[in-house]
């Protein structure tokens, strides 16, 4: 295969590196090893036959073949000699000496140029070929531990370019060899054995076990999938609100929208918003329920693995019918997404039950049967078909599966050129389901395409070859790669050949749609789950007939029990190690049992209540995770800058040819003139909050935590916000920081934080939700006077409160006028050897005391959010006091109950121990408790929909 690629490539490659402004690479000399540590010198080439328009620089990257976040790589750019803009019709030689680092490791590196502008960053697009990001691989190297070879390479324009194809499909040779290996070896046997043999093995296999038995032996894959449940427990994917807030606003009457009056299809699982409907009507914890669903279709799914492996082979004394099945139930990606709140567990169920169901019913069709059993199967062909198109509504892509799973139907159509009524009722099935939700969607959304398509499809050479790096990444996840490998022995013996075909054809299907697919944003490749179950059925059959042959194959004696024991054990060793081996990984990556996974829906929803507690309804928000603060503030709308939810950003995305995971597949500056596009649309739509993220590397990350400590308001990250290129380049228009004000910030970790930015003339008006007329009637609690003017009038306590859930802290204030901007109230929550901070901007991050007019009374209401799993059940003390972060002074206490500390005691509150399923695991966001006075806040006057 790897042959016929680079024979292919050969054949349509041409002899020249060509840039536009009539500009080509002639040569590049590079040394043939090098040693960590060491130097690179490299030589580059360029031919001119004019002046550019700009002097531009060359840049070189020396990257390693298998890529990964801890690869090796070198960069350099500098000026060519003499500057582009003096070139005339002449060769430019361009020489450097790159420092290879001590710890680059061993392998081959690859080496990339290009030149770019360094006002613009734009790089020189490259004509010949045609390069997604107009760089052009130009050499490569080997880096060796010692003894290099250190001789100089000279790398012409037709080698540069066989190379780069060569570089993509070089890690695909181990495990094309031995896949190729794997079938020979799977013909070879197939040759040798008797198709009567299989059938009589089969027979006397399904008698050694009773029917209590072989039921109990299903489920046995379900205690290895537990375990990992009980590693991923609190694993809950941020998207997976996305289908939440569509529930919600679907049963409080908005319709099945994610804004209120925008009917947009954000959501790719149509069956599973309608599925968690009912329960969000009835107030249940979807975190919670998605839980339960996502472990019971779980263990059904791994049950029908296995039974379809013993329908295929017959059931073994050995066990062996299991084998697919354990190593589905110790799939790390099957474990994690059975949690996430996704739909992933019910894509993977419903093809494979629905195969299930409609090639046993064909077969039973191929059997003599009464008028009774007749009509039976033909209900199953029906069942079969709804399943199937319940599956299409679960996930687009499984229209495709419900397809394929038909194809031994058409062979059957094909053969007798006929179509029976049992045919019939599988594809009436499908459409009954199908065609009635399809013609609600078009109807309502006035598309068949969910919006989200624009967003995640792209075309073009860096799609597709980002496509077979994660296809080669999925092979060495998990140890998949070895179930392709043995796949192919499921053809040794005769049993069932057109339903493993099917099953071969889903297992390469959906290969191909990776592919084609190119980037999946969430990790472990949740994509291939629908296919994996009919892969893992393969591999347990070839790991059966393997072990089933070699006995046979090492002696021409009869076959010992003992021998085909010996085989049996060697397999269940095989499955076991590679079932450790993936649940070692899922026991690493989700540290082990103590539960705390991707906590995004725990983190996120004190960001969307801030919000609500700010804000009318309908106001806009734009933000790039549309997932638990959208569902958290429920009656505010989003400007997704991802695209997910928003027509016209993913529309534009689509357009220009942009890919939101990969970047462009078209030309250089593409991202640069979607950023202008987005940009214009941003203001156009001026929405009161906008909330940028920030991504932080690991050399800057202690830099970037100094700066949150001297200003959590996140004013002062400057450039720090261009390290995320999905929010239109923002940072770089003045306009955004003329009319955006920053408000706070959360470090969700050392690399991540959500900056808030409050637009500027709804910033300058006066915050009435916390600056109030008088004194609330009836307010008491603690009382106290601080130097500088400030007093306390009175505060309020949340009393009780559950684990992880949330407590207001309120007190209220009479200013004394302008303090330093840079005052904030402290609030530590206090037990014994636990203290918990709670800082803040006065008025709730509202109000900073620069701002502060003589005689007004603040309502400085904080909700404080109880972090899992360091606030257990217990009393708690609550202090309180102002401090100058400049200085790090605190105010004095000059009145008041204080601790000495200049820390006053507003008293205490109580935590009770939360109980899952009988209490939510997140506090639901109550609106009306949330918004105390929603009449005071700063009104916008936009418009539903604007």
């Amino acid at each position: 295969m790897l042959l016929l690629v680079t024979a292919v490539v050969v054949a349509r490659a041409g002899d020249r590196i060509r840039f536009e402004q009539d500009v080509e690479l002639v040569s590049v000399t590079a040394p043939r090893e090098i040693v960590p540590g060491g130097s690179l010198p490299l030589t580059l080439r360029f031919s001119a036959k004019h002046a550019l328009a700009t002097d531009d620089w060359v840049f070189i990257h020396v990257e390693a073949l298998d890529g990964g976040p801890d690869a090796c790589r070198l960069i350099h750019d500098r000026e060519p000699t003499p500057p582009p803009t003096q070139w005339r019709q002449q060769t430019i030689v361009h020489a450097v000496d790159l420092v290879v680092a001590d710890s680059c490791k061993p392998g081959r590196y690859e080496i990339y140029a290009g030149l770019y502008n360094r006002e613009t960053w734009a790089r020189l697009r490259m004509l010949e070929p045609r390069a997604p990001d107009n760089r052009v691989h130009a050499g490569w190297t080997n880096v060796v531990a010692k003894h290099a070879d250190a001789s100089p390479r000279t790398i012409v324009p037709l080698e540069m370019r066989l190379q780069e194809t060569w570089a993509l499909f070089c890690p695909w040779s181990g495990w094309a060899l031995a896949f190729s290996l794997a079938a020979f070896v799977a013909s070879w046997l197939s040759a040798r054995r008797r198709a009567e043999d299989d059938e009589e093995r089969a027979t006397s296999a399904h008698a050694a076990f009773s029917v209590r038995a072989r039921r109990l032996a299903l489920f046995a894959s379900a205690v290895p999938f537990l375990l990992g449940i009980l590693v991923v427990l609190e694993f809950v994917k941020d998207d997976a609100y996305i289908s939440f807030r569509y529930a919600h606003n679907l049963v409080t009457g908005h319709g099945l929208v994610f804004n209120s009056g925008e009917r947009l299809e954000g959501f790719t699982n149509f069956l599973w918003v309608f599925i968690l409907a009912p329960f969000e009507a009835l107030g249940w914890d979807l975190f919670q329920v998605c839980e339960v669903l996502g472990t019971v279709l779980g263990i059904a799914c791994l049950v029908l693995t296995a039974r379809l492996t013993s329908w295929i082979n017959g059931e073994r004394r050995d066990g062996s019918q299991l084998w697919g099945a354990l190593w589905l139930a110790t799939s790390s990606s099957f474990v994690l997404y059975a949690k996430s709140g996704l739909e992933q567990p019910l894509a993977a169920l419903l093809p494979i039950a629905g195969a299930f169901v409609l090639w046993r019913a064909r077969d039973g069709f191929a059997q003599p049967s009464t008028p009774s059993d007749a009509k039976l199967l033909q209900a199953r062909y029906l069942q079969a078909g709804l399943l199937m198109g319940a599956a299409c509504m679960t996930r687009p892509e499984l229209h495709l599966l419900a397809i394929l799973v038909a194809l031994p139907l058409v062979l059957d159509v094909a053969r007798t050129r006929t179509i029976t009524r049992a045919q019939l009722l599988y594809a009436a099935g499908i459409v009954v389901v199908t065609a009635p939700c399809h013609a609600f969607r078009y109807l309502y959304y006035g598309t068949l395409v969910p919006n989200t398509f624009y967003v995640k499809t792209g075309t073009g050479p860096l799609v597709w070859r980002a496509g077979i790096r994660t296809l080669h990444d999925m092979f060495e996840f998990n140890c998949t790669g070895l179930l392709v490998v043995v796949a192919p022995l499921a053809f040794v013996n005769r049993r069932r050949l057109l339903e493993k075909a099917t099953m071969t054809v889903i297992a390469i299907a959906f290969m191909v749609y990776y592919v084609e697919v190119g980037v999946d944003e969430m990790q472990w490749h949740r994509l291939y789950l629908p296919a994996l179950p009919f892969l893992c059925v393969l591999a347990a059959l070839g790991m059966q007939n393997l072990l089933q042959a070699l006995p046979a194959l090492v002696t021409r004696a009869a076959v010992s029990s003992r021998m085909r024991g010996a085989a049996s054990a060697a397999g269940w060793v095989a499955v076991l190690f590679a079932g450790w081996h993936s649940f070692e990984l899922t026991y690493r990556e989700q540290n082990g049992f103590d539960g705390h996974g991707d906590l995004a829906g725990t983190f996120h929803p004190d960001l969307g209540k801030f919000l609500v507690r700010h804000e009318r309804p309908g106001a806009l928000v734009a933000f790039q995770d549309m997932g638990s603060t959208p569902y958290h503030a429920p009656d505010l709308s989003f400007l997704d800058f991802f695209g997910l939810v928003d027509k016209t950003v993913a529309h534009a995305r689509h357009d220009f040819g942009l890919h939101a995971f990969i970047g462009s597949s078209g030309e250089g500056d593409t991202q640069k003139a979607y950023d202008a596009a987005m940009r214009e649309y941003f203001f156009a739509r001026n929405p009161e909050w906008s909330i940028l993220t920030i991504y932080v590397s690991h050399a800057d990350e202690q830099r970037v935590a100094d700066v949150w400590r001297r200003d959590p308001t996140g004013a002062t990250f400057g450039d720090d916000y261009r390290q995320n290129s999905q929010q239109f380049a923002l940072w770089d228009d003045p306009r955004f920081t003329q009319r955006y004000v920053a408000v706070r910030t959360w470090q969700r970790s050392l690399g991540y934080y959500l900056a808030l930015w409050r637009r500027r003339d709804l910033w300058l008006a006066t915050p009435r939700e916390v600056v109030l007329d008088a004194l609330p009637s009836g307010a008491a609690g603690v009382k106290a006077k601080l130097e500088g003017g400030l007093e306390l009038l009175g505060s309020a306590l949340t009393k009780r409160t559950l684990e992880r859930h949330e407590a207001f802290i309120t007190t209220w204030w009479k200013l004394p006028g302008p303090l330093p901007h840079d005052l904030m109230f402290f609030v530590h929550v206090v037990a014994p050897g636990v203290q918990v901070p709670a800082d803040h901007v006065p008025g709730d991050w509202m109000y900073p005391a620069d701002r502060w007019q003589p005689g007004q009374v603040l309502e400085d209401r904080t909700l404080f959010q109880l972090p899992p799993f360091t606030m257990e059940s217990g009393t708690y003390s609550v202090y309180i006091g102002a401090y100058r972060i400049s200085t790090g002074a605190r105010f004095r206490v000059l009145d008041g109950p204080t601790d000495g500390d200049d820390r006053i005691l507003l008293g205490t509150f109580e935590v009770d121990s939360l109980y899952p399923l009988v209490h939510q695991l997140i506090a639901p966001t109550r609106v009306n408790v949330m918004r105390k006075y929603p009449g005071r806040i700063v009104d916008s006057h936009r418009r539903p929909g604007t």
